[in-house]
């Protein structure tokens, strides 16, 4: 179990308090607890700060602490600023307030007629945590939540056998107990609101607005107001750290050496597809500096009414795919999982009860806090099962140089997740070489070879709390062509690779006859073998009712192109693009596609954070994976999409992520702001 010093473990002390035996939490021996599972108690921090005085001024919270025989003094804001342009599009409040350290001096001026607050302990606060915990927690089953504790632990709460609440680190959880629902710290904190008044009433105090002490360093301190039932955690400024792996120069020097290594491997390995890439790339950059698709060629067009007929003939468009693809589609069953918070525990989930292996081919496997969590736990797992992982080189280089916003200090990230990987353990883990600089930006999961997810997570902290993103998960025949990439990718990779591919023998997995499954296809991106650009180009031309389209990256000229002429046929065309992306250039090129767009009378949504959603429906059609509308996902790098016609996995698809992305977006109605540095932004992310 990973141990971090923390409010969780003020969880801890709270759920101790429910066992009537004893005081603190014993590890259970019991067959599915591991011996470091079980959470325990005495989390109050002995160097923790203690509050002196508290005031509240207006909207302003002044406070005096001490650490040790160390006076401090800070106020907090409690409500936000006011929004800014940029800011309505992409700013979530969030539950918690930064301390900004002042002087005395400062401190005695803002304090002066100001109201003083009720101080309680942390025994009240791990009151208001128990009470929270008892009311979450289901009892009348062998089932649990996930509990996201700032985004720093994952806490798994169940009832035992014997009606004890207890909780368990996630990756501990017991075997045969199922996770049912997954809550992060804002809905902890909500629950803990409804419970304020009633624990504030017990301890005799009348107060309408009271300061906790949590005992602990990080947040040290929470803010209570019982007639809102509003709960703030209040955030001790920590020092800035820099570690020497995420420093630019040793990333700049690691992707130099992967990028120079990589291609004598990929010509001493595999000449005859590093030359293929190389032939592709070029023919690809001809072709559109020849072919161009200016959508200024259709200005002078009407856009017409939204057309209320029948869409296209699903039957018929599938047998054109089946040509297309030069295959029938397979069937299976798929489900969607949205955000990291549904994602991860059910990964999690299946990597801990699986029996025979976990495979994982990934673009990028990060180095931050949450991915050397989840490192950890597929070390642990490779001691009884078959662990392997396929990784592109430059893409988890480069993920390893930037940071998330909601890094907590003093993470130490390692150098290379590869070598932390496989030190002392019996993982086993390929890093791909990048040719040409193409990728591989696969993301495929596949658990015992019966469950598979596709999508758009990588492993690391936005994915998992940052990110607004989708993961589906497979089961069926489908199987069957996953597995065979997967397998053929690993071939590739090893010794001899180019020539031992050559004698690869695909493994056909059985399923029985289940009537549940529907037809399933699978897409790729291959040089040369563009499947996902020109069966989804098909599709927006076909169209004759509805295009859905929701993607951070839509810089290729020909999908804007056919996307304003199917507007101009009487489409109905909307897309949801986010504002900012993690990408600088692309952000400021989306403006200008997204202006283009909404000229051409396409309706554009732009998502309140970062989307790394990658669908899109057409007329009942559903395309939906790992590549980006660019020209490396769509015609250069590796790329694995799903599609489907099955009616009720497309109606489910627009349930679960158009309707609720478009009704929380912000729909344009006029161009947004920009300058003539986006038109160079568009101009240079154009071949990306």
């Amino acid at each position: 179990m990973k141990v971090l010093p923390g409010i969780w473990l003020n969880l801890a002390l709270c759920v101790a308090l429910l066992c009537s035996s004893a005081c603190t939490l014993q590890s259970d021996s019991r067959p599915g607890f591991n011996d470091h599972g079980a959470v325990r108690s005495g989390s109050i921090d002995p160097e923790s700060f203690r509050v002196v005085t508290a005031y509240l001024a207006g909207g302003t919270l002044l406070i005096q602490y001490q650490s040790g025989e160390t006076n401090h003094y800070a106020r907090a804001d409690l409500y936000p600023k006011p929004v800014l342009y940029r800011q309505l599009f992409f700013d979530k409040e969030a539950p918690i307030r930064k301390l900004v350290p002042v002087s005395i001096d400062t401190w005695r001026s803002l304090s002066e007629d100001a109201e003083p607050l009720d101080i309680m302990d942390s025994r009240n606060w791990n009151d208001l945590l128990q009470k929270s915990l008892v009311r979450l927690t289901p009892a009348e089953c062998e089932c649990g939540i996930v509990i996201d504790i700032l985004q720093q632990q994952e806490l798994f709460a169940f009832y035992d056998e014997d009606g004890v609440l207890l909780s368990v680190s996630v990756d501990y959880k017991p075997l045969g107990y199922q996770i049912v629902d997954s809550i992060s710290y804002d809905q902890l904190l909500e629950i803990a609101g409804e419970q304020l008044p009633a624990v504030v009433g017990e301890t005799g105090e009348n107060a309408h607005t009271v300061l906790f002490e949590t005992g602990e360093i990080g947040f040290p301190f929470a803010f209570g107001a019982s007639e809102s039932g509003r709960i703030l955690l209040l955030e001790h400024p920590a020092e800035k750290t820099y570690p020497f792996a995420s420093s630019a120069i040793v990333q700049t020097t690691r992707a130099f050496s992967h990028t120079v290594t990589g291609h004598v491997k990929s010509f001493v390995k595999h000449p005859v597809s590093s030359l293929a890439r190389l032939f592709s790339l070029v023919t690809t950059s001809a072709t559109d500096i020849l072919r161009p698709t200016p959508v200024s060629a259709l200005g002078g067009r009407p856009i017409p009414p939204v057309s209320d007929g029948p869409g296209m003939d699903l039957e018929d468009w599938e047998r054109d795919l089946d040509k297309l693809t030069g295959r029938l589609s397979t069937t299976g069953r798929i489900r969607y999982l949205t955000d990291g918070e549904e994602f991860f525990p059910r990964l999690i989930d299946l990597v801990g009860t699986a029996e025979k292996s976990v495979y994982l081919r990934l673009y990028i496997f990060d180095n931050d806090d949450y991915a050397i969590w989840f490192a950890d736990f597929l070390k642990r797992r490779a001691e009884s099962i078959d662990v392997r992982i396929i990784i592109d080189g430059l893409g988890t280089i480069g993920a390893a140089g930037a940071e998330s916003p909601s890094l907590p200090p003093g993470h130490s990230p390692p150098l290379s997740v590869k070598q932390y990987l496989v030190r002392d353990s019996n993982v086993r883990v390929r890093i791909l070489a990048n040719p040409w600089f193409t990728g591989d930006h696969t993301k495929s999961i596949i658990i015992d070879e019966k469950i598979a997810f596709i999508g758009g997570m990588n492993i690391g902290r936005e994915y998992r709390y940052d990110w607004h993103d989708l993961m589906i998960e497979v089961e069926g025949p489908v199987l069957n062509e996953l597995l065979r990439d997967f397998e053929r990718t690993w071939t590739t990779e090893s010794f001899l690779g180019g020539l031992r591919v050559l004698f690869f023998q695909e493994r056909r997995l059985q399923f029985e006859d289940n009537s549940t499954y529907y037809p399933v296809r699978v897409l790729y991106t291959k040089p040369g073998f563009s499947q996902i650009l020109r069966a989804q180009i098909k599709a927006i031309r076909r169209a004759k009712r509805e295009i859905l389209l929701e993607n951070a990256y839509i810089t290729s000229d020909a999908i804007i192109y056919e996307l304003a002429k199917a507007r101009r046929r009487g489409v109905d065309v909307r897309v949801i693009i986010p504002y900012e992306t993690d990408s600088g250039l692309i952000s400021r090129s989306n403006a200008i596609a997204a202006n283009t767009m909404l000229k051409n009378g396409i309706r554009v949504y732009i998502y309140p954070g970062m989307s790394h959603v990658k669908a899109a429906v057409y007329d009942g059609w559903a395309c939906l994976g790992s590549a980006n509308f660019d020209n490396l996902s769509l015609r250069i790098n590796k790329e694995l999409n799903l599609a489907t016609s099955h009616p009720a996995a497309v109606e489910s698809l627009k349930a679960r992520i158009f309707y609720p992305d478009m009704r929380h977006s912000v729909e344009l109605t006029e161009p947004l702001p920009y300058n003539w540095l986006d038109y160079l932004a568009e101009l240079l992310s154009d071949p990306l």
